[in-house]
């Protein structure tokens, strides 16, 4: 017995060790030194040279990007496009002529530029290069096309400190109508021409052997939708926050190859041209955040098509998980937001790979990881991997997903794909998000927001300066009590989260932040929260990232609308509890939660919170198992609502290691509709385990607050 309490004593030191440890901040590059500048050019609908096709579409999606992914202002991005609303931005010769160098003139030494080009390119009798312009005539590109050097002498006269030359050229594919006898020219020889510039790096879209493919069912080009898709931050490799030439030239290089054999009857193989002396690894351009939802669906996006490429046609997914030694140990530092991040890849790879590849149940691949005890360092061993897909009837790939970084509300993903059978990197996907305050509260961080802590900072004068959103504040106080000590030692503490099992209040103990409360499989618990604020509150409740409160809208099909109970759910997503005093007699006012909810109102029901065995619960750890589960409260003003709110997003008064759900009850549950949440003003989190698996019951441990 003996032994025994060293060895609990010793794991115990050793988690909290990792508890207390900080957080990976985000490596940042430099801060960028001027502006960012963008000249897209699109041609498509040409008078009298070949039609081509999804130029205009490339232009606007890469406008788009540019504008919201990476965060260009509109005034210093300039689309020349067939369909313009200005007559003067139409792609004609002789507004090109007199629009592109007074637009190039307002760059500064200190700023970055992109040059975007979609289009034909010509050559005359003389061999001379020609940009077409719509209003071209192939057969005298001289007179009516627009010469390469004289659009190389405009990029040569623009001061910007680095310039970047896309060409998408010699479009294969793409015909529209009768030929009109002209050859294209290829990106690659226009490129040439651009060689000698000092600053410049070109990126041509095919060699000159090639033409430049037309994805159809993207409605892009194959080169610009890869473009597109390395921009948005997937070309990332680092995780930095920036996409530098080097990335951006080797993921659009890579993924353009492959699609072009996996998709198309022919090759495609882009090209770099620089000028050799150019200094260092420039950065193309800066990461703007995303939301979370956005960011993962475009990664789903990306590995799903790398699977179909690799003829892979099932994957399992991963949690996603901390690359931190801390994050190795144990993954506390980002809570339940990695299973909700792999719940949600699930379901976006099912849609996305519908008919062609299907994805492993969760729960099924958790119960293989626990079975043959495969944890982080083993997703780099072959054998390992191997045995993996053997105990999954030859599974096989798994997407791996990382939270490579955080600082404040901008957190770095990546998630990788990889086959099991070989441990090759299939496909990678990447970016950047913005955390909103509910998503903070899932990383298993606790704290409590006085109303001094929500005073917004004082207006600023700077108008060269964007306002900031009030939620950054939030989130960096957050961050800042995140690190002191958990709410509930503190007695005045407005909302108190206790556990109770038979009745009796299982007492916690605190480690800094972390809040633990001692249970044992096979025990049905409940959650008292107690409101002593004096006022209606809001409550989000979570138990091991699973929805405490049944959802109508994610079950909506053919008309029919179905309770689905017990889902991963993103915190913002949940549905919420009223904590109303005024609807309370009894001087303390105690709301219990014992269960989780399968249906609301006067003849609502409820399964019981039981603790399961380790492989049926949800934390994320080293070994791909659940040692310790995670209770998440997540308390917001109560705002009254405007009016009646759908059921789904009604609020709904509970009744006055990993969970499991236990025999379905009756029980009465009213909804209450008179609020919805506002603005965040406590998170609690509870870590509660098995003392025989990893934490031992806490000795005389001090009792939470008391009214």
């Amino acid at each position: 017995m003996h032994r025994v309490d060293v060895r609990i004593t010793a794991a115990l030191a050793l988690l909290l060790a990792a508890l207390s440890a900080p957080l990976p901040s985000a490596a940042q590059t430099a801060p960028a030194k001027g502006r960012q500048w963008a000249l897209l050019i699109g041609v498509e609908k040409y008078q009298k040279a070949r039609p081509l096709a999804f130029t205009i579409n490339d232009v606007k999606v890469l406008s788009k990007t540019l504008h919201e992914r990476n965060g260009i202002d509109d005034d210093a991005l300039l689309a020349i496009t067939d369909d313009a609303l200005s007559p003067r931005l139409r792609p004609t010769r002789a507004n090109m002529l007199e629009e592109i160098p007074r637009w190039l003139s307002r760059i500064g030494r200190d700023d970055r530029l992109i040059v975007y080009f979609s289009g034909h390119g010509f050559r005359d009798p003389a061999g001379k290069l020609y940009l077409a312009p719509i209003d071209i005539d192939p057969k005298d590109p001289a007179s009516t096309g627009l010469p390469v050097e004289w659009f190389r002498q405009q990029v040569a006269d623009c001061k910007a400190d680095f310039k970047l030359l896309v060409l998408d050229a010699c479009h294969s594919g793409s015909e529209k109508g009768e030929d009109d006898g002209s050859k294209d020219v290829a990106s690659k020889d226009i490129g040439e021409q651009f060689k000698s510039l000092e600053r410049v790096v070109t990126l041509a879209s095919s060699t000159g052997e090639e033409g430049s493919l037309i994805w159809d069912d993207k409605e892009q080009s194959l080169y610009s939708y890869w473009l597109n898709q390395g921009l948005k931050g997937h070309a990332d490799a680092d995780a930095n926050g920036a996409v530098d030439i080097d990335e951006l030239n080797n993921y659009v290089y890579k993924n353009v190859v492959r699609t072009s054999k996996s998709h198309f009857p022919r090759k495609q193989t882009p090209v770099r041209i620089v000028r050799s002396g150019v200094e260092g690894t420039p950065v193309v351009v800066r990461v703007k955040p995303s939301d979370l939802k956005t960011l993962l669906n475009d990664m789903a996006e990306q590995l799903t098509l790398a699977a179909g490429d690799r003829k892979v046609k099932k994957v399992g997914v991963l949690e996603f998980s901390s690359d931190s030694a801390r994050g190795e140990l144990l993954g506390a530092n980002f809570g339940t937001l990695g299973r909700w991040c792999a719940d949600w890849m699930e379901r976006r790879l099912m849609e996305e790979g519908e008919g062609s590849q299907t994805v492993t149940n969760g729960k099924v691949l958790q119960a293989a990881l626990a079975k043959e005890n495969v944890g982080l360092d083993d997703l780099s061993n072959p054998d390992r991997l191997k045995q993996l897909s053997q105990s999954m009837h030859g599974l096989p790939a798994l997407a791996q997903g990382t939270f490579r970084n955080r600082t404040g509300r901008v957190v770095t993903l990546q998630c990788r794909l990889f086959r099991l059978e070989d441990d090759e990197v299939a496909g990678s996907a990447g970016g950047v998000a913005l955390l909103n305050e509910s998503e903070w509260a899932m990383l298993g961080k606790s704290a409590a927001l006085s109303p001094a802590d929500r005073i917004p900072p004082p207006p600023s004068f700077d108008t060269t300066t964007p306002p900031k959103d009030p939620q950054d504040a939030t989130v960096a106080k957050l961050d800042e009590k995140g690190e002191g000590p958990h709410p509930m030692t503190n007695p005045s503490f407005e909302l108190p989260v206790r556990i109770y099992v038979n009745g009796k209040e299982r007492q916690g103990v605190a480690k800094g932040n972390n809040w633990y409360v001692p249970l044992q499989r096979g025990e049905t618990y409940e959650i008292y929260v107690e409101n002593r604020a004096g006022q209606p509150v809001c409550m989000k409740l979570l138990v091991d990232g699973l929805n405490t409160l049944p959802d109508l809208e994610m079950a909506k099909t053919k008309g029919v609308a179905t309770y689905l109970w017990g889902q991963h759910v993103n915190l913002a997503d949940a549905r919420h509890y009223v904590l109303d005093p005024a609807t309370l007699k009894t001087p303390r006012k105690i709301w219990r939660v014992n269960g989780f909810i399968t249906e609301t109102g006067t003849d609502g029901k409820v399964r019981d919170f039981v603790v399961s065995t380790a492989e049926k619960s949800l934390a994320a750890k080293r070994k791909f198992t659940d040692q310790m589960g995670l209770i998440t409260a997540a308390f917001y003003d109560a705002v009254p609502t405007a009016g009646p709110l759908a059921v789904s997003r009604g609020a709904t008064v509970g009744s006055a290691l990993g969970t499991e759900a236990g025999t379905e009850r009756s029980i009465d549950l009213p909804e209450n509709e008179k609020y919805k949440p506002g603005k965040l003003r406590a998170v609690v989190n509870i870590y509660y385990s098995d003392p025989g698996d990893s934490t031992p019951p806490p000795a005389a441990p001090p009792a939470p607050a008391r009214p």
